[in-house]
């Protein structure tokens, strides 16, 4: 909106609208040049209005002709006022007036925005309950962390107020960390790794869209698991990927119907498939390798949830297969120790690793450097290992009995998929049903649980993908005969 003119012979500063609190916790200088510059905002004085001298606003509002003069300056330094004929200060030249802000936004409104900022809107996103674990997959028992010991570790590291953790420092993590996660990821992972390319990033989801930035342009193609992790979809096609489907089953994942364009860069959760829990064959595994090596595709290994196998050891990564450096490990700490802890990391192939360093130099998806030290005297000391120990025996015995349960309270209509591995479990119903819907209807009862469907982009399974790991036997119980109660109302 055009500003209106004003006379400039007038002064037209409606001294009575200075309204000042003597007593209040605001200075009198703020207050005075807080309300000026509103009046002008919102066009009171107009462009060319005359504003008293400051000996008269001095007079007339009873402070100092030093506290008027303050007023002006600051003013005329942001560009407000200026001055003329005479010193006398006048208002400035703006061409818009900036409007009160609308109460109530309208959602609809067109907005310039770039295709990054709009890619994710067609995301129905399941809103959980935050105060409540109860289903909600990928959630870790966080009572049974010792953050006794963590927090005397984390109150050390601030005691000593050391200078390299409290500055900008170590923009690809900091090196004892570096080395902690190494030495874990070779000994439990069967990863091949030096410190140096391992890249501590701010949770396992921002070292996926760094990836994305770094690894794709406008239209290559992404072969992606379907059923697979939404939130790597959605970034992958926020980057302008040609996302392909990569159907997996409860058979594992198809190597003969495979996506016919030739791709850049391969998604996959091979030792927890997300979210269906399966483990990919070893010959599945080199195959996948193999195309790779032939395509000079980059695989993105997400190794997600793997430390936790009922039966046996955790199957080694992929990563550690490879011979020809495509593979790109991505993990993260969120699930075995608390999702808060907001810290991932990325294993970089040795070809690439600087280079992808120097664009996360500038993206700003670093973790807190105090955090980072405490998880690496954590893992150093051991402390984290036991962790994993306790946590592996526990959870194993919830999944037990969490399958026990759900067989003899939800088996009329959900089957479980049949995986060993994971913090939570995928159900598929036994008839077509909405699985949205229902998903929907169980959450008002805060429960959190997300529809399978969810996770295809193409023809779905229908399901609901749940967590038990956080629950003891009273709340598991609880859980399991509310969804019971809610699915009971379905006609199917």
């Amino acid at each position: 909106m055009q500003r209106g003119k004003t006379n400039s012979d007038s002064a037209s500063l409606p001294i009575d609208a200075l309204s000042i609190v003597r007593d209040g916790g605001e200075p009198i200088q703020k207050q005075i040049y807080v309300a000026l510059r509103d009046l002008i905002l919102r066009g009171v004085l107009g462009s060319g209005a005359k504003l008293p001298a400051t000996r008269e606003l001095a007079k007339n509002l009873a402070i100092s002709r030093n506290t008027a003069v303050r007023v002006y300056e600051q003013l005329y330094s942001e560009g407000y006022v200026e001055t003329r004929q005479g010193s006398r200060t006048y208002v400035a030249e703006l061409p818009y007036v900036v409007d009160e802000p609308d109460n109530e936004v309208n959602e609809d409104t067109t907005v310039s925005l770039s295709a990054l900022a709009t890619a994710f809107d067609s995301d129905s996103r399941v809103n959980f309950a935050p105060k409540s674990a109860m289903l909600r997959p990928s959630t870790p028992d966080t009572a049974v962390f010792p953050f006794k010991t963590w927090n005397r570790i984390a109150a050390n590291q601030l005691l000593h107020r050391n200078v390299e953790l409290l500055n900008y420092n170590y923009p690809f993590g900091y090196p004892p960390l570096q080395e902690a996660i190494a030495k874990y990821l070779q000994a439990y992972r069967g990863v091949r790794c030096e410190p140096s390319q391992v890249l501590v990033t701010n949770g396992a989801q921002s070292g996926i869209d760094l990836l994305s930035r770094v690894l794709i342009e406008r239209g290559d193609v992404v072969w992606m698991e379907e059923p697979g992790y939404v939130n790597a979809r959605l970034v992958f096609g926020a980057a302008g990927a040609d996302v392909r489907p990569w159907r997996v089953t409860d058979a594992g994942w198809s190597m003969t119907n495979l996506p016919a364009l030739v791709p850049k860069v391969i998604y996959t959760t091979p030792s927890s498939q997300h979210p269906l829990g399966l483990t990919m064959r070893i010959d599945q595994r080199l195959r996948l390798l193999e195309i790779a090596h032939k395509h000079g595709a980059w695989i993105i290994e997400d190794d997600y949830d793997s430390e936790y196998r009922l039966n046996g050891r955790s199957v080694p990564a992929m990563q550690g297969n490879d011979t020809f450096g495509r593979t790109i490990y991505v993990g993260t700490f969120a699930k075995t120790m608390f999702p808060a802890i907001r810290v991932g990391f990325v294993v970089l192939p040795k070809t690439i690793a600087k280079r992808v360093m120097r664009v996360a130099l500038y993206s700003g998806n670093q973790a807190p450097l105090p955090v980072q030290a405490t998880l690496a005297n954590f893992i150093g000391n051991g402390h984290f290992a036991r962790h994993l120990r306790r946590t592996r025996k526990l959870y194993a015995h919830r999944r037990v009995r969490f399958l026990k349960l759900s067989k003899q309270l939800l088996g009329q209509w959900l089957e479980p998929m049949d995986s060993d591995v994971g913090i939570q479990i995928a159900f598929r119903f036994r008839k077509p049903v909405d699985d949205v819907a229902i998903a929907r209807a169980a959450n008002q009862y805060k429960l959190n649980v997300i529809p399978l469907s969810r996770y295809y982009s193409g023809p779905p399974m229908p399901g609901l993908f749940m967590g038990y790991a956080a629950l003891d036997d009273a709340t598991m119980q609880k859980g399991l005969e509310t969804l019971a109660a809610v699915l009971a109302q379905y006609d199917f």
